[in-house]
């Protein structure tokens, strides 16, 4: 006896998915089952058939894209492949071309330490030459001022006298008229008789039309240029014919020149009210605090005007009395600069 129809077509071998239909028709198929079993054998055969094909277009398509990717790698390896030589041909120059560079830098550190030492040699040998040269300026300077003191000696008995007019006192007439007007001012103002006062007087310098050309007037004795020199400071101007007249120690060149350098350096002084006077070799001297400070040019000025600022400043002048003052207790003194 027949069963369910689940049990038949598992009998039969018939799918589950048509045992519904197998035992339900009208009239029910089961009742002809070799047709039946043919159709439902042959129509799983095409299922499977088609299933088969499904999974064998499947499986295809599955290694077809395989086969793609490992055609990409493939690819990818041999561009990395072909990209790695290029640029492994491309870096060997360059690591050549570095490595001569490297080589050139080096050159040029090895001439560059080279270079500083040699420049480090000529700073000390110009340092050294500086200093060489200082000192036989210093050692010009000395020479130069036993040469003015022995013209100054030379020039002694000597005034400039500025200011003399040339009508008034012709050159025939010149040293006669001078020995009496400074004779008359000196026994006018101190009592002084003298005779014969001057030896000799001339004119120098070029003729000009608006002022007098100077008169050097050499006297007997070197007490009366004093005498007159002092006049001269203590009422600054004398008269000679409604003249005034200026007088002046008769200096060498190079002493005058050498005052005319320091213009600047005394206009300083005078700003910080320190006292200064003149060497007959044309020397600035200036007394500060038991040291005596001196300039004969420009640089040896701003030496000097630096040397004093700096020992007038509150806090320098409190540490040079404190020194100056261990000093003395152990018998020692500033230098003379």
């Amino acid at each position: 006896m027949l069963g369910s129809g689940e049990e038949i077509a598992m009998k039969w071998g018939v799918a589950p998915i048509l045992s519904h239909h197998f035992f339900t028709a009208d009239p029910p198929c089961w009742k002809n089952p070799p047709l039946l079993l043919v159709d439902s054998k042959q129509e799983i055969n095409r299922r499977l058939k088609r299933r088969d094909v499904e999974e064998v277009s499947m499986a295809s398509d599955s290694a077809s894209k395989n086969i793609d990717i490992l055609m990409f790698e493939t690819l990818i390896t041999d561009a990395l492949e072909r990209l790695s030589d290029k640029v492994a041909t491309m870096i060997d120059p360059i690591n050549l071309q570095l490595q001569e560079i490297n080589h050139k830098l080096e050159a040029i550190a090895e001439e560059t330490r080279k270079a500083k030492e040699m420049a480090q040699h000529n700073t000390e040998a110009i340092a050294g030459m500086e200093r060489a040269i200082l000192l036989q300026q210093e050692e010009i300077s000395r020479h130069q001022d036993k040469i003015i003191q022995l013209e100054t000696c030379l020039r002694e008995k000597r005034l400039k006298l500025r200011g003399v007019a040339e009508d008034l006192c012709p050159s025939d007439n010149l040293s006669h008229t001078l020995s009496e007007w400074l004779t008359t001012l000196l026994q006018l103002e101190t009592g002084t008789k003298a005779i014969n006062l001057i030896e000799n007087a001339y004119r120098v310098g070029k003729q000009r039309q608006k002022e007098p050309r100077d008169v050097i007037v050499e006297l007997n004795n070197t007490s009366m240029r004093e005498k007159i020199l002092s006049l001269a400071k203590k009422r600054r101007t004398l008269n000679l014919h409604n003249s005034k007249i200026l007088v002046f120690p008769d200096l060498p060149a190079e002493a005058m020149q050498r005052r005319r350098s320091l213009k600047e350096t005394t206009a300083t002084l005078h700003s910080m009210d320190q006292r200064y006077k003149w060497a007959l070799s044309g020397r600035l001297i200036v007394n500060l605090q038991g040291t005596t400070y001196s300039a004969f040019d420009e640089n040896s000025g701003l030496k000097l005007i630096q040397a004093i600022k700096a020992i007038k400043e509150p806090g320098n002048r409190k540490k040079r009395q404190r020194r100056h003052t261990s000093s003395s207790e152990a018998g020692g003194s500033d230098p003379l600069m």
